[in-house]
């Protein structure tokens, strides 16, 4: 007797059903995921731009200004007087200032026009992040 083995059609289809139905499941929380990744990782590079600049006018002595130079898809300039130190962008995503669109961070680090408050704000398809700045220069995540 001739014994055959392998898998059936029905077999076949039934597990070619049930892998849809996961993967159907499983891309929209990937997606949203990869998407809230992203915000996260403009939202840490900004953050670091705004401390680079703060940290670069203690260091030198002098005023250093971060300016955002495109609002979507985000990008952002530090510079001193005719020297510029960093630019910075991105391919997503947007990034506006409450107040203007630049910060400038003095010799002692502090930023004297955001005496109120500065707040940036980065938008992305996940939603929003805040970065707040005082007129002492701290710069915290809203």
């Amino acid at each position: 007797m001739m014994r055959v083995r392998g898998f059936t059609l029905i077999e076949l289809l039934v597990t070619i059903a049930v892998m849809s139905i996961i993967a159907t499941i499983a891309v929209p929380g990937f997606q949203n995921m990869m998407a809230g990744n992203r915000l996260a990782s403009d939202h840490n590079e900004i953050l670091a731009g705004l401390n680079l600049a703060r940290s670069e006018a203690i260091k030198r002595r002098q005023d250093i200004e971060f300016e955002v130079t495109n609002a979507s898809p985000w990008a952002f300039e530090i510079s001193s007087g005719d020297d510029t130190l960093r630019v910075r962008s991105g391919s997503r995503g947007g990034l506006s200032f409450g107040t203007g669109s630049s910060v400038t961070f003095n010799s002692l680090g502090r930023a004297p026009a955001c005496s109120s408050g500065c707040v940036l704000t980065i938008t992305h398809s996940a939603g929003s992040r805040e970065i707040n700045i005082n007129s002492f220069g701290r710069i915290g995540r809203g």
